[in-house]
């Protein structure tokens, strides 16, 4: 059986930690979504990912025979970069509307008693701050 370890931290301390967290997620999220938007500005690409998307892709042919795209419909490495790119982007803005969540309901001298996933999760780093600080 597992030792289960905990961490006491009090609320203002995982505040901080959330701070920081929340910094570096946002920088993360700057990034895909300038290549998001980037993408957006090609019209034929958005339309070609759209309708593409609009159907399951059963393998390499369908039940009619093949599946013909033209030169201008976005390639299925493509589509799968830009679903990945979302699906990211989606799970990064949860995380920070979670985080914001814990900010607003945690009071400052409130003790709580982290597992070391939770500690990673509110930024906290080996050093004994959070991430992104230096000692």
């Amino acid at each position: 059986m597992p030792i289960q370890i905990t961490f006491r931290k009090t609320g203002k301390e995982i505040k901080q930690a959330i701070v920081q967290r929340q910094q570096e997620l946002r920088s993360r999220l700057d990034k895909r979504n300038q290549v998001l938007n980037e993408f957006m500005q090609d019209a034929k690409k958005v339309r070609s990912y759209m309708v593409r998307s609009s159907r399951y892709d059963y393998g390499h042919g369908s039940r009619s025979g093949y599946v013909l795209f033209s030169q201008d419909d976005i390639s299925s490495e493509e589509k799968q970069e830009i679903q990945q790119l979302c699906n990211r982007i989606f799970e990064i803005e949860q995380e920070l509307h979670r985080l914001a969540l814990v900010i607003a309901h945690l009071d400052d001298k409130q003790i709580l008693e982290l597992t070391i996933d939770d500690l990673i999760g509110y930024g906290f780093n080996a050093a004994g701050g959070v991430e992104g600080e230096t000692a």
